[in-house]
C-alpha cells in the first residue's frame, strides 16, 4: 500500500488512480461536449452507416491490439485497474437515470445543456460506453490466446457483455416506436413516432373488435361541502361492490341489487346495454338507528354520475369501473403476403415480419363502450444480437461453474 502511495501518478505500472482519472476524465470531456451543443440530443447513424462503423471499430480495435499487445497501456486497458473505474462510471450514469426522470421536457436550463433528461443520447453516455467496449474487446481479444476450455468461460462472458453493448450502441436509430389509433371496423397502415410525425408502415391492421373485462365499481364516501372523499385514518377507504353487505366508514350499507349495464328512467335503474350505459347499484344505509335506500351510478360520457345523500355531511358515491383487462381482435396484413386473424391484450403482444404489436390503451372516456384500441409497434433488428450475447454470458456462467476460473484469471480481467 505504501508503494502505491508513493508512487507518481502515469508511472508504470499504471493502476487505479489512473483508471479514476481517465474515467472522471472521459465523463468531463463527454458533459463539456454535451454543453458545448446546447444539450442536443444526439442519435446513431441508422443502418447500413451504424454498421459500416460497427466494423470499422472493430478493424481499427482488433489491428490497435495485434500491433501493441505487449504494451504496457494496452496490457493495463486489459485488466480490472482500468475496468472497475470504468464501470462506477457506467453505474454512474446509470444512477442518474433513475434519479433524474428520462424522456421528459427538462425543468432547468442546466438540466436540459448536460442531457440530464435523455441520458442515452448523449456525449458522456456515448464516450464513456465506447471506453467500456474497447476494454471488454480487448480483454476478449487477450482470452482467444491461449484458448482452452478453462478460458473459455470468461471468453464467453466478456464476448458476451461486448455483444450486448455494441448492438444496444448501434442498434439504437434503427429501433422504432410507433403508436398505432386503430377504430373498429377501419383498416389502418399509418402510426406516430414520439415527435408526432407519421410513419406508413409494410403492416396493415384491422381492428374487428375491442373488448375490456371490468371489475366491480368500488363505492366510498364524500364530503358534501368540499367533495373530497372522507379519510379514513388518515387514508382513502374504498370498497368493492362485489358482496351483498359492507361497512364504510362507520356506515353499514346492504347492496340490494347491483346492475352491471344500466339507464336511468324516472327515479330507477333499469338494466340495458347500449352504448353509454352504466353500472349502478340500489343500496340501504344505516348508522345509528337511521336508514337511507336509493341509487347510486357511476355515470359514463352519456349518463351523469349519481350519489345518494346519507346527511348533511356525507354522500355515498360511485366510482367509475376499472378494467380487468382490455384486448383487439385484429385482421393483419403484411406486404410479405400473410393474412392473419389474432386477439392482443396487455402483456400479450402479436409478433409478425420483425414488428412486435402490443396492446397500449383505448379511449378511457368511452371506458367499455370505445371503439378506438391504442397500439404500439416495436421494431428491433438488432434485437437478436443482443439476445445472443446474453446467451453467450450465461454459457460463460455456465463454463465457469464446470470448469472453474483459470489460474491466471484472477486479477487480469474485466470483472
Amino acid at each position: 500500500m505504501s508503494n502505491e502511495n508513493n508512487r507518481k501518478t502515469w508511472a508504470q505500472p499504471w493502476s487505479y488512480r489512473e483508471g479514476t482519472i481517465v474515467t472522471a476524465a472521459i465523463l468531463l470531456l463527454g458533459f463539456a461536449l454535451q454543453a458545448a451543443g446546447g444539450g442536443i440530443v444526439l442519435r446513431v447513424a441508422a443502418f447500413p452507416w451504424n454498421l459500416v462503423a460497427g466494423l470499422v471499430f472493430l478493424a481499427l480495435l482488433i489491428s490497435a491490439f495485434v500491433l501493441w499487445q505487449k504494451h504496457q497501456v494496452m496490457k493495463w486497458l486489459g485488466g480490472v485497474k482500468a475496468a472497475l473505474p470504468a464501470i462506477l462510471g457506467f453505474t454512474f450514469l446509470v444512477l442518474l437515470m433513475g434519479f433524474v426522470k428520462q424522456d421528459v421536457e427538462p425543468k432547468s436550463a442546466l438540466v436540459r445543456l448536460l442531457g440530464l433528461t435523455h441520458l442515452v443520447k448523449t456525449w458522456p453516455f456515448i464516450l464513456i460506453n465506447l471506453y467500456l467496449m474497447i476494454l471488454l474487446g480487448i480483454v476478449t481479444l487477450r482470452r482467444l490466446t491461449p484458448f482452452s476450455l478453462k478460458n473459455a468461460g470468461f471468453f464467453l462472458n466478456h464476448f458476451g457483455l461486448f455483444l450486448v453493448l455494441f448492438s444496444t450502441a448501434l442498434g439504437s436509430s434503427d429501433m422504432q416506436r410507433l403508436r398505432m389509433n386503430c377504430y373498429e371496423d377501419q383498416t389502418e397502415w399509418r402510426a406516430m413516432d414520439n415527435s408526432g410525425k407519421t410513419v406508413e408502415l409494410p403492416v396493415a391492421i384491422k381492428l374487428l373488435n375491442f373488448n375490456i373485462d371490468e371489475f366491480r365499481p368500488k363505492v366510498t364516501i364524500i364530503d358534501n361541502q368540499s367533495g373530497q372523499i372522507v379519510l379514513n385514518k388518515g387514508k382513502n377507504q374504498f370498497e368493492l361492490l362485489d358482496r351483498n353487505a359492507l361497512d364504510l366508514f362507520g356506515y353499514h350499507v346492504d347492496v340490494e341489487q347491483f346492475l352491471e349495464s344500466s339507464g336511468k328512467v324516472g327515479d330507477a335503474y333499469f338494466p340495458v346495454n347500449e352504448p353509454g350505459s352504466a353500472p349502478s347499484a340500489k343500496v340501504k344505509v344505516t348508522k345509528d338507528g337511521t336508514e337511507i335506500s336509493g341509487w347510486v351510478c357511476s355515470g359514463s360520457y352519456v349518463n351523469q354520475p349519481e350519489a345518494l345523500k346519507l346527511n348533511e355531511t356525507h354522500s355515498l358515491v360511485m366510482l367509475p369501473a376499472e378494467p380487468r383487462k382490455f384486448s383487439s381482435e385484429l385482421h393483419i396484413q403484411t406486404k410479405s403476403g400473410k393474412n392473419i386473424k389474432t386477439t392482443i391484450e396487455v402483456n400479450r403482444p402479436f409478433k409478425v415480419d420483425g414488428w412486435t404489436i402490443y396492446q397500449l390503451s383505448y379511449d378511457t372516456e368511452m371506458g367499455r363502450w370505445s371503439n378506438l384500441s391504442v397500439l404500439e409497434l416495436v421494431r428491433d433488428p438488432w434485437l437478436p444480437v443482443v439476445y445472443f450475447g446474453i446467451f453467450l454470458m450465461m454459457a460463460g456462467a455456465g463454463f465457469l461453474f464446470i470448469y472453474g476460473k483459470p489460474k491466471n484469471g484472477g486479477t487480469e480481467h474485466v470483472a
